[in-house]
């Protein structure tokens, strides 16, 4: 919860948007994948993924053999998750908890949190004692890894305030009922000072042309800056000797020309 005060973080990923996720998690071309997986093999032990939704990564990783365990906020996102486990024949170890809340039995040579779930968390202290958390179920030596996504703000310019946007479809995804979902998403408010952006979702459910179901769901969002990003990590635990910036799921630092995400790697 932010400082606005009614905001659910897992509101905006149950229902609908569950089944959303768990659609589009199978055709996803995983971008990020081999960014993660590079890490969590070089660390031969152990891996926990935050956020890991429907299992679009984890279930990736357990099918090539690889020990990972996930952890949601979301229920139906779990639910999803062992549903598509079971078809494939996988067993996954899945922990439902916020992520700035993690405790979970023993400690891991990875702790990843892809897809920029990270900028999820909108309070800045429980932001930080997540960090403080996956550094505590950290082995020495273990990696901290996670992505963030840039955010195109201009600070020169005055801030708009034609809030909400027009409705703008972003998604559609056919069901295994046959049913299809349509998604379109607005913003609702910008914070340029707290770094903040409020958002709706809405999912539209339709049998052949006609509208069966409808939810709106609302969410808000964090964007970090680089130095910032570096200074939350040493305040959990990090020496800053110990982490390493990149961009776009290269191994080059990031800067400028880095415009998809930047990926932020901590070993304790």
């Amino acid at each position: 919860m932010d400082a606005g005060g009614g905001y659910d973080e897992a509101e905006l990923f149950g229902g609908l948007a569950a089944e959303q996720w768990a659609v589009a998690s199978r055709a996803d071309p995983r971008r990020d994948a081999s960014f993660y997986r590079e890490i969590i093999r070089s660390q031969d032990g152990p891996a926990l993924e935050l956020g890991c939704g429907s299992g679009r990564l984890l279930l990736t990783y357990l099918a090539e053999g690889l020990d990972v365990s996930g952890s949601d906020i979301s229920r139906d996102m779990l639910t999803a998750c062992r549903e598509e486990a079971a078809r494939l024949g996988l067993e996954p170890t899945l922990y439902e908890q916020p992520m700035q809340e993690l405790a979970v039995p023993g400690t891991f040579r990875t702790i990843y949190i892809p897809c920029g779930s990270f900028a999820c968390v909108m309070d800045r202290q429980e932001a930080l004692q997540t960090l403080r958390r996956c550094h505590d179920h950290l082995d020495i030596g273990g990696v901290l890894a996670f992505n963030v996504f840039p955010v195109g703000i201009n600070y020169a310019e005055p801030p708009g305030d034609d809030f909400p946007t027009p409705w703008a479809p972003t998604i559609q995804v056919d069901l295994p009922d046959g049913d299809r979902l349509k998604v379109s998403t607005r913003f609702t408010a910008l914070d340029r000072i707290e770094q903040t952006w409020h958002e709706e979702r809405r999912y539209e459910r339709y049998a052949g042309t006609a509208l069966v179901r409808t939810e709106i769901r609302t969410g808000q969002g964090h964007w970090y800056f680089r130095n910032e990003l570096l200074w939350m990590l040493q305040l959990a635990g990090f020496a800053p000797d110990n982490i390493t910036v990149t961009g776009d799921f290269t191994p080059a630092q990031f800067g400028p020309v880095h415009t998809y995400t930047m990926a932020i790697t901590a070993v304790r």
